[in-house]
């Protein structure tokens, strides 16, 4: 299983370019889905929101099947590989959210001598890819506020309502989940040279990802050994380094499947996969199916999506 999480080393203040009207809310749209409709596996950097207001959809999420129904609210991490899909004759309504989480990054609960801990660590870190719970009144209420302040477009005010919302419904989440945020600031797993490492070890992938990368370059950095790094790092992601390396290569691929015309030889080199042959084994055991067929399958539902004007696509590259 993946444990997908955001780890930043203690930051110094707030960064004064946060700012309350910043574009944090990538979509937040009403949808409905009629039956055969199928979004394939895919992966990306935003966090997403579903809450189910009728009818029943399916997701496939790191390989395992749910079965959704109405008030169902599922939070999706970033890189969690998943689809959605309609597998019985019926209609689906639901509210969709994607935003970008690296301000809860910088948005600070607590800090002190020994600990920080931002909003972004507070949602994530106690679960693995996904969480799954019964929306309550203030989780719908919250919703539809957000959906409705992202639809008033190029209004300023109206652009920070909605990531004031979206920042009540993370604090909501974690009130009603761990309120004594015991699973994070107080887990002994979780010390903050443990996250030290940890988040420089996802620096350092994510600024070398289309180099070669040998895990003891990485140790060789903190000044420890590389066995005691992948321990520290499979108990913190739930995920090998190299699987890790893997995830992100591809989710990077995907984006430069979606926004550009490279072929897709240029693609692997450009994640650091010099072997072609080797690119497609790799994505098709991450995705299930061939880069080929997966860009051409992606970005038909896409184009379909696009003229119903309720989906964008939007690059990720700012989450790293």
């Amino acid at each position: 299983m993946i444990k997908t999480q955001y780890l930043q080393e203690k930051p110094q203040a707030v960064s004064s370019d946060l700012l309350l009207g910043m574009q944090m809310i990538i979509s937040a749209t009403n949808q409905v889905r009629e039956y055969p409709y199928n979004f394939p596996k895919h992966i990306h950097k935003s966090i997403e929101i579903y809450l189910i207001d009728s009818g029943e959809c399916s997701m496939d999420i790191n390989n395992k099947k749910f079965t959704f129904q109405k008030d169902d609210f599922i939070i999706i991490y970033p890189n969690t590989v998943h689809s959605l899909y309609l597998d019985t004759e019926n209609t689906c309504a639901f509210r969709h959210i994607h935003f970008d989480p690296v301000p809860f990054s910088h948005w600070l609960i607590n800090q002190n001598e020994f600990h920080t801990l931002t909003l972004m660590n507070a949602l994530i870190m106690p679960y693995e890819h996904y969480q799954h719970l019964s929306a309550d009144k203030k989780i719908s209420d919250l919703i539809y506020n957000i959906i409705e302040e992202t639809a008033e477009e190029d209004h300023l005010l109206s652009t920070a309502m909605a990531n004031l919302h979206l920042a009540e419904l993370t604090l909501h989440l974690i009130k009603r989940t761990h309120p004594d945020l015991s699973l994070t600031a107080d887990s002994p797993s979780h010390t903050p040279e443990h996250i030290r490492y940890v988040s420089y070890a996802l620096s350092y992938i994510h600024e070398n990802f289309s180099k070669k990368i040998l895990i003891p370059d990485i140790a060789s950095h903190l000044n420890i050994s590389s066995r005691y790094l992948s321990k520290i790092f499979f108990h913190h992601m739930n995920l090998t380094i190299l699987n890790y390396i893997n995830i992100y290569r591809i989710n990077h691929a995907i984006e430069l499947m979606l926004n550009t015309n490279l072929t897709l030889t240029n693609i692997a080199e450009l994640v650091g996969l010099k072997d072609s042959q080797h690119f497609s084994k790799l994505f098709k055991n991450t995705i299930g199916i061939p880069p080929n067929q997966y860009r051409k399958l992606i970005l038909h539902d896409l184009s379909e999506e696009a003229s119903e004007k309720d989906f964008q696509i939007f690059p990720d590259d700012s989450f790293f």
